[in-house]
């Protein structure tokens, strides 16, 4: 399958990265943002970033791109594609990056099969540093032979790929990856509060606590580059977060699941919601944890 014409919509922090790491590995893109200044610039970062104005591109694609904030933003693309049926008469495949809802990503890949337009959710975790390095973890749902079609487009951003099934699956193992992320982000930040409280130099604390079995991601790079530096500066927002999580609560509600746990985790994210704002960096709900203890974490 010819790669060269792909149509790669939503320019954001991981958006923007993906679309750059993409065109470098001598793919063409045309490229779209509803903020048309920030697809101008993102232009600018390499010769195979070509701008464009929608629906026009979807008549040059062979490859429909989305990383979009939510599902419901693929929707609406979708349906703007649908309206005029030739839209669609050169694209094949939608790779979907959004960090998506399950339910709502099964919906939009019927209703591209109807066009012959295979859809795979491929939700990445990584972040924009993950997408600028070629490191992603790629999550992928779909039909299996439409994903060794785009196989080496998706190897060009995504260092680790894993095929995991049925579309939606993608979106779905994403959701309970980053719950476990809100979990482990709340638990570690109680953990260097009770271990500051003992008066325990907490960067010597993670050089322990990282070679030994209580380590996670979380401990090992989140917090001795943003938190404990007090940056917050990871690039993922606490309200994106929220969505994800939201999303796994969706999960366990249609099944009838009742995780005590994880319930916990999502209501101290939503009891945060009343004091962060959407854009703020999702390590920030660890100020909420420090001023409730009054103990602060560096």
């Amino acid at each position: 399958m010819s790669q060269n014409n792909i149509l790669f919509i939503g320019l954001g922090n991981l958006g923007s990265a993906l679309s750059i790491k993409i065109a470098e590995a001598n793919n063409q893109l045309i490229i779209y943002d509803l903020n048309l200044q920030v697809r101008d610039e993102i232009e600018k970062k390499h010769p195979n970033l070509h701008a464009v104005d929608i629906p026009e591109g979807f008549t040059e694609a062979d490859v429909v791109m989305t990383c979009l904030p939510n599902s419901k933003d693929v929707q609406s693309v979708v349906d703007l594609a649908i309206r005029n049926s030739k839209n669609l008469e050169k694209i094949r495949y939608w790779i979907d990056t959004t960090s998506g809802n399950p339910k709502l990503s099964r919906q939009i890949a019927a209703q591209l099969q109807e066009y012959q337009v295979d859809y795979l959710d491929c939700a990445v975790s990584g972040g924009p540093k993950g997408a600028k390095s070629g490191s992603l973890t790629a999550m992928i749902g779909g039909n299996e032979e439409a994903f060794h079609a785009v196989k080496k487009l998706i190897q060009s951003f995504a260092k680790n790929l894993v095929y995991l099934g049925l579309v939606g699956s993608g979106h779905a193992v994403k959701a309970v990856n980053n719950t476990l992320l809100a979990a482990n982000i709340l638990c570690v930040a109680e953990a260097m509060i009770t271990l500051k409280s003992f008066d325990v130099p907490l960067e010597k604390a993670l050089s322990a606590i990282n070679t030994s079995s209580g380590r996670s991601w979380v401990s090992q790079q989140r917090f001795p580059d943003h938190v404990l530096s007090r940056t917050f500066d990871y690039g993922f927002s606490f309200g994106l977060h929220c969505k994800d999580v939201s999303t796994f609560e969706e999960m366990i509600n249609d099944h009838g699941l009742e995780p005590s746990i994880l319930r916990n985790i999502l209501k101290a994210l939503q009891d945060a919601k009343m004091q962060l704002a959407p854009d703020a960096d999702h390590l920030e709900v660890i100020k909420i944890i420090e001023e409730k203890s009054g103990i602060t974490i560096q």
